[in-house]
């Protein structure tokens, strides 16, 4: 196996790198949406990785995207989200399960960054179990009608489009749930913001559809194949949350060793101590085995075959190691790491996301288990690969 990123990753990564220097770290203490830095991200191609040209992609791929979403998550991991919501889980799903409409009008636009993108699945009686989900999706003849309320949907404050999933018979379960384009702009859409501990850059919002309208080529896959829809589209954020943990746990590793290599105690640098060698050396450590799961996850994704298990077991791991590397951060500091002086206070906050979002740790502990022990197969054949895409002019 070649470890070795090809040419044209490294020089998106080397991009990527020069960006964060020169945009995001000035920037880092903002607070809130910088809707420039969407801009800024899709012009030079960041969300693009994955799709081909006639969408603004580079067909560079989704080991590409893990490497550049990685170091924008270094810099400022609520700008992570994006990687989610331009890419994977918005555009991505469009172009994979979407009419030829909906590929059209929407994608490119998601891609470059022109316009914004969010994903419904969360409900205040639906988290982890989508099938739960008590949004209606009617089908009212020349168009679907949306009734229901979503909770925790980042971007849900600035999209302009959103991928809405929802049921059209809650007795059905997962075969009932349905997966629609709608657009943001009209009366019955209405958004509130929920304030949160961390990931400050990336809007998080309560969603309430009264009436909502999406026209019917709007329909992402077949009536009633919102599920499959869902999976894929967790599978493929997977990758996006995983390489943000990745990229803030190395911002935690970096801190403390800048902190460690000036801060002087008892007449010498607390670097020489052997307990701070001991959380340095665990950091390196936990943060490598992370990068390289999630790595392996990408390019198999890449190869077109069943990734499941694995991203599943490369994100569970992920979300572990930027928390505990967080706490590291924090130990390492000391009491400067609970001043809003240094930057690891946020990196604190920012860290428990990743055990919570696309899939919690225990719902990836269940399905590595499952898996494990013969119970569910976690990797299945995949409906679409990204073959089917490559190339396209």
């Amino acid at each position: 196996m070649n470890f070795e990123l090809n040419e044209e990753t490294q020089s998106m990564l080397d991009t990527a790198r020069r960006f964060v220097k020169r945009e995001i770290q000035p920037r880092a203490k903002e607070e809130g949406f910088k809707r420039d830095m969407v801009s800024k991200m899709g012009e030079l191609g960041f969300f693009g990785c994955a799709f081909p040209p006639r969408y603004g992609g580079s067909d560079s791929g989704f080991l590409a995207h893990s490497v550049v979403c990685e170091e924008i998550s270094r810099g400022d991991s609520g700008l992570r989200s994006l990687f989610n919501l331009q890419a994977l889980t918005v555009a991505y799903t469009m172009m994979e399960w979407g009419t030829p409409a909906v590929r059209e009008k929407y994608v490119k636009n998601l891609v470059l960054g022109e316009k914004l993108g969010c994903t419904c699945f969360s409900e205040p009686n639906a988290g982890s179990d989508l099938a739960a989900m008590e949004t209606r999706i009617e089908d009212r003849g020349d168009h679907f009608e949306i009734n229901g309320a979503k909770t925790w949907i980042s971007n849900g404050t600035v999209a302009d489009y959103a991928v809405v999933y929802g049921t059209h018979d809650r007795s059905l379960r997962q075969i009932g749930l349905c997966a629609v384009v709608v657009e943001t702009d009209q009366p019955g859409w209405k958004a509130r913001e929920t304030p949160k501990l961390g990931d400050k850059s990336s809007p998080i919002a309560e969603i309430h559809m009264e009436n909502v309208r999406a026209p019917k080529e709007n329909l992402l896959g077949d009536w009633g194949q919102g599920f499959k829809v869902a999976m894929t589209a967790l599978d493929r954020g997977r990758i996006s949350v995983a390489s943000g943990a990745v990229g803030l746990a190395q911002a935690c590793l970096e801190a403390s060793v800048t902190y460690a290599n000036q801060r002087v105690q008892f007449g010498k640098l607390i670097r020489e101590y052997q307990q701070v060698k001991a959380l340095i050396a665990e950091m390196e450590t936990q943060i490598e085995a992370a990068r390289l799961l999630v790595q392996r996850a990408s390019w198999l994704n890449d190869q077109g075959v069943p990734f499941t298990k694995e991203i599943a077991i490369a994100k569970y791991f992920a979300g572990e190691t930027v928390v505990r590397a967080a706490g590291m951060a924090m130990e390492i500091h000391g009491g400067m790491g609970y001043s809003l002086e240094m930057p690891v206070e946020k990196y604190y906050r920012d860290s428990k996301l990743y055990q919570v979002g696309e899939g919690t740790a225990n719902i990836m502990r269940l399905i590595i288990a499952d898996d494990a022990l013969g119970i569910k197969k976690a990797n299945r054949p995949r409906l679409h690969t990204p073959s089917e895409f490559r190339g396209l002019e």
